[in-house]
């Protein structure tokens, strides 16, 4: 009789945990997934030797191993050193969790390939470079193999070609690649631009992608937008990182296990408790309620979390509280907000770092959307959604 009434509790505990368990599986906060990166850096080219991807190398596999990741680096490699490493790497990615593949030196695009330049590579012409140099693309294919969980890829390769002057055509930088289902691909510069070796240790993308890769519970997408906004404005714009993205969820480079609590894994849930403080001028400091309660929204219809599109300086998420007339923005939020309601309108400021953007947005009459501009320093539009 035991038995039976154990047997028959099973399936209704299993119920009950699977909320759970698909919540942090779906939102990427599975605490003991395995994270493996292959780290490749090659300076000491014959032609076109360069100053930073041994330092990139070196100092990301020093960031990712803080962040629970095994790494394997490779310097100065060679063509078959590379293509072992990438073998390899794929056959320990089968056992799931998360694979990271970064590479720092010259790559180039040949027919719309893009591939990565051993150190002791012999081109003479774009014929030679399938031969002498390993195509990204069987990155790509060897990470899609393994049907791990998660996959990212970071090329800081999109140097000028040293072997351009053989070539009988002038393409430049690495060609736009699609990103397999589940994968990230993160380029230091847009397809078809170059970027030059920084002028300090790093190179001037790796060096603020480290800087975010850092920071408590980011996902990754706000890693590389950050990242991104730093070298736009270190480089006057020249120089503007771009990805190709088809994560299914979120992925956290440095997450703090102590945010996630067991009764708020339900994803039915609609209600998210925030507790550190906000404040903004002339306003006293209030402990943050609850952010996502519906009922809130009817009286304070500003207070809640947003998904924002604008240029690059505003587009991010906006997690703002109203106090009244008041609203400023939670530390949830990518950027410091403050500003004043008038009826269903909020005209306020960003604090960025070349300045203060105003702006002025319109909430539209459900509460689920707004529409306004940035009306000073960078004027543009901007498109809110509330996240959800």
């Amino acid at each position: 009789m035991f038995l039976k009434k154990i047997t028959a509790l099973i399936p209704s505990l299993l119920f009950l945990f699977t909320p759970i368990i698909l919540y942090a599986e779906n939102r990427g906060l599975k605490p003991d997934v395995k994270r493996l990166a292959l780290v490749i850096g090659n300076s000491a080219y014959q032609t076109a030797p360069l100053k930073n991807p041994l330092n990139d190398a070196e100092d990301m596999t020093a960031t990712l191993t803080k962040m629970g990741f095994t790494v394997t680096i490779k310097k100065n490699a060679d063509l078959r050193t590379m293509e072992d490493a990438i073998r390899s790497f794929g056959k320990q990615l089968r056992g799931g969790g998360v694979g990271l593949f970064y590479f720092a030196g010259h790559g180039m695009q040949v027919e719309g390939r893009n591939y990565l330049i051993p150190v002791d590579a012999k081109i003479e012409s774009e014929t030679d470079v399938k031969y002498e140099a390993v195509d990204a693309g069987r990155v790509l294919g060897k990470m899609e193999d393994a049907e791990n969980q998660i996959n990212i890829v970071i090329l800081d390769a999109c140097r000028n070609n040293p072997f351009s002057r053989n070539f009988r055509t002038s393409e430049r930088g690495l060609a736009r690649m699609d990103a397999p289902k589940g994968s990230l691909i993160a380029y230091a510069t847009a397809p078809g631009e170059v970027a030059a070796d920084g002028p300090e240790r790093n190179g001037i993308f790796t060096k603020y992608l480290m800087k975010h890769m850092i920071k408590p519970n980011l996902p990754v997408e706000l890693v590389l937008k950050q990242a991104r906004i730093d070298v736009a404005n270190e480089t006057n714009g020249r120089q503007i990182p771009w990805e190709s993205s088809s994560l299914m969820g979120d992925f956290y480079f440095n997450l703090e296990r102590s945010t996630i609590s067991p009764q708020k894994a339900d994803k039915s849930s609609t209600k998210k408790t925030v507790k550190p403080e906000m404040s903004s001028e002339g306003a006293t400091k209030t402990k943050v309620a609850v952010i996502s309660d519906d009922e809130k929204r009817i009286v304070e219809p500003w207070t809640g979390i947003w998904s924002v599109d604008g240029d690059m300086y505003t587009s991010g998420q906006w997690a703002m509280k109203q106090k009244d007339k008041t609203v400023v923005s939670t530390k949830d939020s990518l950027y410091e907000l403050r500003g004043m309601v008038r009826g269903n309108q909020l005209k306020g400021s960003i604090d960025g770092d070349h300045g203060t953007y105003k702006f002025m947005v319109t909430i539209s009459s459900d509460g689920k959307s707004f529409e306004g501009t940035i009306q000073t320093f960078r004027p543009g539009h901007l498109i809110g959604k509330r996240k959800e």
